[in-house]
C-alpha cells in the first residue's frame, strides 16, 4: 500500500488504485498523509481544504473522513482520534513525499561520494510523477507544491553536478533537457544542463539555451540572469572549461582506461 502525492492523490493496494472520490476528499487526505501518523487537528484540516470554509465545514469535514475510512478499509490504513485531531495511521515510508525528502536530505547531507549520492537521489527522482498534489485546490495546496517542487529542483541539482562528476554528462543532458523549460527561474538547473551541453561539445545548444533564459527573465521579470550563470555565459564564450567541465572529462578519461584495462571496452 501506498500514498501517493507527488502528482495525483491517490492510494494504491496492490495493482489498483483506491477509489477515493471528488477534489475536496482527496484534499482532505493529502491534508493528513503530509503528517502521516501525526495528529492534525480538526481545524488546521479545515484551513487546508477550504480557503474559504463553509458555514458548516467542521461536518463536511466529518463526513469526508467517514468516506475515506469507508475507501480505506482493505488497504490496512486508518483514520483515527488522536491528540485532539485526526491521525492517518500508515507507516510514513508509505507515503512517497516523506520518502522523497528523506532519500534527498541522506543524499545531500550523509553521502560521503558520488555514486552514492547519485544512486539515493535517483531513487527519490523515480518517486516524481508530476506535479505535487494534482487536481487539489486551495492555497495550502498550491503552497505545498511549490515548497516540494523546490526540493525536487534541489535534489535534480545535486543529482546532476555528481553525475558531471562522475563523468556522466549525457545522462545530465538527457534528465534536465526536459525540466528546464519547466522551471525557467531555476537557474542552477539551467547552469548545469549548460555544463553538460559542453562537455558533450554541444557548446551552440549551451548558448542558445541562456539566450531562451535570458528572454524569459527580461519578458516576465524585467531582470537578467544571476552573476553565476552569466560568469558561465562568459567562460563558454571564451572557450574556458569549468571545474565541473573538466572533472567530467577526466571522469570519463578514467572510466575509458579502466574499461580498456579490463578488455570490455568494444
Amino acid at each position: 500500500m501506498d500514498v501517493r502525492l507527488l502528482g495525483p492523490v491517490e492510494v494504491t493496494f496492490g495493482d489498483r488504485c483506491v477509489p477515493l472520490g471528488p477534489p475536496q476528499r482527496r484534499a482532505v487526505l493529502a491534508a493528513l498523509a503530509i503528517d502521516a501518523d501525526r495528529p492534525v487537528s480538526p481545524r488546521t484540516l479545515i484551513e487546508r481544504v477550504w480557503d474559504d470554509p463553509p458555514d458548516r465545514a467542521t461536518d463536511s469535514l466529518y463526513a469526508h473522513i467517514a468516506r475515506l475510512r469507508q475507501a480505506l478499509t482493505a488497504t490496512g490504513v486508518s483514520i483515527e482520534r488522536r491528540g485532539g485531531g485526526y491521525v492517518l495511521e500508515v507507516d510514513p515510508e508509505r507515503v512517497d513525499a516523506y520518502r522523497f525528502r528523506r532519500l534527498a536530505k541522506q543524499a545531500q547531507t550523509h553521502a560521503r561520494d558520488d555514486s552514492t549520492r547519485s544512486r539515493l537521489l535517483s531513487e527519490a527522482m523515480e518517486l516524481w510523477r508530476g506535479a505535487p498534489l494534482t487536481g487539489i485546490p486551495g492555497d495550502w495546496a498550491a503552497r505545498m507544491r511549490y515548497s516540494i517542487e523546490q526540493q525536487f529542483v534541489g535534489a535534480i541539482v545535486t543529482w546532476a553536478q555528481a553525475q558531471m562528476r562522475l563523468g556522466r554528462p549525457d545522462m545530465v543532458v538527457t534528465e534536465l533537457t526536459p525540466l528546464v523549460p519547466r522551471y525557467p527561474l531555476a537557474e542552477p538547473l539551467a547552469s548545469v544542463l549548460m555544463r553538460g551541453l559542453c562537455a558533450l561539445g554541444r557548446t551552440a545548444e549551451a548558448v542558445a539555451l541562456y539566450a531562451r533564459l535570458r528572454g524569459y527573465l527580461a519578458d516576465h521579470l524585467g531582470i537578467d540572469p544571476g552573476p553565476e550563470l552569466r560568469a558561465l555565459h562568459l567562460r563558454i564564450l571564451r572557450g574556458n572549461k569549468d571545474p565541473l567541465t573538466r572533472a567530467a572529462g577526466r571522469a570519463g578519461a578514467r572510466e575509458l582506461l579502466y574499461a580498456q584495462v579490463t578488455g570490455s571496452a568494444r
